[in-house]
């Protein structure tokens, strides 16, 4: 994988906002520098949401996020590390996580150097864990119908809480109605979704 590259001018102008807070992050001479970090991890992540693992190549690049794990807003200093750097959907970065810490098992002091620690965190940490080794993402599909579902690896923690906290389940629901022609899903157990996801998978195979 390609190695970020700054040039001197990027540098300076990160700490020439650094000065400015965590506001000055939508200024224009940050764009180069954004753009080099969003190519540079969705590399790493091989075009992947860093949060629901979905694919989001070819997505046009507004509706991808780079994720401030600690959030820029409360973690200024971190603002352009890239431990503490990732692209996510906007599903999950805008409308799930926003700038809250409860995937924190702990308050972490802003002023602190030693945060990126995995025991730290109760999610799956983009820079710090391996996904699939806690959680997997299964996706089948054929023509225009596709499944998902997610499957907690040997009962981690970490995957157990990223499914819950970033609401996994209702990709999967929306995938098992759209592959049915159904429109909504009221209630499904996990037990329902592993049978479901079995028969249709045969189904779809069958085709």
């Amino acid at each position: 994988m390609a190695k970020l590259i700054l040039t001197a001018d990027d540098i300076a102008n990160i700490k020439y906002s650094v000065t400015l807070g965590h506001s000055s992050w939508p200024n224009a001479i940050l764009d180069t520098i954004k753009r080099k970090i969003k190519s540079h991890h969705l590399e790493r992540q091989e075009n992947c949401c860093c949060y629901c693992n979905r694919n989001i190549h070819g997505e046009f690049k507004m509706v991808i996020d780079i994720e401030h794990i600690l959030p820029k807003s409360k973690y200024l200093r971190y603002m352009f590390t890239q431990k503490n750097l990732s692209v996510a959907c906007k599903r999950c970065n805008m409308n799930i996580k926003k700038s809250d810490l409860e995937f924190l098992e702990f308050p972490i002091n802003s002023a602190s150097k030693r945060v990126f620690r995995s025991g730290f965190y109760k999610f799956i940490h983009p820079n710090l864990d391996k996904y699939d080794s806690h959680l997997m993402l299964n996706n089948v599909q054929r023509g225009r119908k596709r499944l998902i579902k997610y499957n907690v690896v040997n009962e981690s923690r970490k995957g157990a809480f990223t499914y819950k906290y970033f609401k996994l389940e209702a990709l999967e629901l929306n995938s098992f109605d759209i592959a049915q022609g159904a429109t909504e899903r009221t209630e499904i157990n996990d037990t329902e979704i592993n049978l479901e996801f079995e028969t249709l998978v045969k189904k779809l195979n069958s085709q």
